[in-house]
């Protein structure tokens, strides 16, 4: 039986505002010129602490009752906490960029990496339409793909004292960021990602299908589950 007492969305509201702001420092931390002021390893460093914050806020976020009146909606629906969609919109688009940015990987138009030759104000323009311009898809893949997965993951522990629960979600979150680090630093993954990039090249169409799809069936299939 689980011990966990759902909460309503305003309690968690400050929190979830304090999250969203550091997703949104990571993000911006990816733009070319922010990136040149930060020290070494702040970057990896970055990614290995979103790993450890991501648990905890599915952990959290595994416990708001958003009310019965959305309880037949699909997610992306009956999420009412505008500090929640914000929090977790901006961290998935702070991963994707970083896949995007680490293999070099773009679908048809979408890429975050402006060419180096553009003006300044052209290069920052390019990536916030290409980052925060995309929130809308964006939050509609963080309730069909992140949310669920740390829901899935954190499952188990809201159902342990708080006391118990806490410290069990920092160490799977610290050993789960180091795998993150690990991942994105390594060169076997690189070139099977070149491999699937020059795939994309080919059939750009093709890709930007696929990838709204990820996004779309779920909202779909949950749409179609409604009583």
């Amino acid at each position: 039986m689980t011990r966990t007492a759902s909460l309503e969305p305003r309690r968690l509201a400050p929190l979830f505002c304090v999250t969203a702001l550091l997703h949104l420092g990571a993000l911006l931390s990816r733009f070319s010129e922010a990136a040149r002021l930060l020290p070494a390893g702040a970057a990896e460093a970055v990614l290995l602490a979103h790993a450890p914050l991501l648990l905890l806020e599915g952990y959290l976020e595994g416990q708001l009752d958003y009310g019965e009146a959305r309880a037949g909606m699909p997610l992306w629906m009956r999420i009412t906490s505008r500090p929640v969609k914000l929090s977790f919109t901006f961290a998935f688009t702070y991963l994707a960029v970083v896949v995007l940015q680490t293999w070099d990987i773009s679908i048809g138009p979408i890429d975050p990496s402006p060419p180096a030759a553009w003006p300044l104000q052209q290069r920052a323009f390019w990536f916030g339409v290409m980052s925060v311009g995309m929130f809308f898809p964006n939050y509609l893949a963080a309730t069909a793909i992140l949310i669920p997965v740390l829901r899935a993951l954190t499952a188990p522990l809201r159902r342990l004292p708080r006391g118990v629960a806490l410290p069990l979600l920092a160490v799977l979150g610290a050993a789960l960021g180091v795998g993150l680090v690990f991942l994105v630093g390594s060169s076997l993954v690189g070139g099977q990602i070149g491999a699937v990039q020059q795939a994309i090249k080919a059939r750009p169409a093709l890709a930007i299908g696929i990838t709204l799809g990820l996004v779309l069936v779920p909202v779909v299939l949950e749409l179609a589950r409604r009583d």
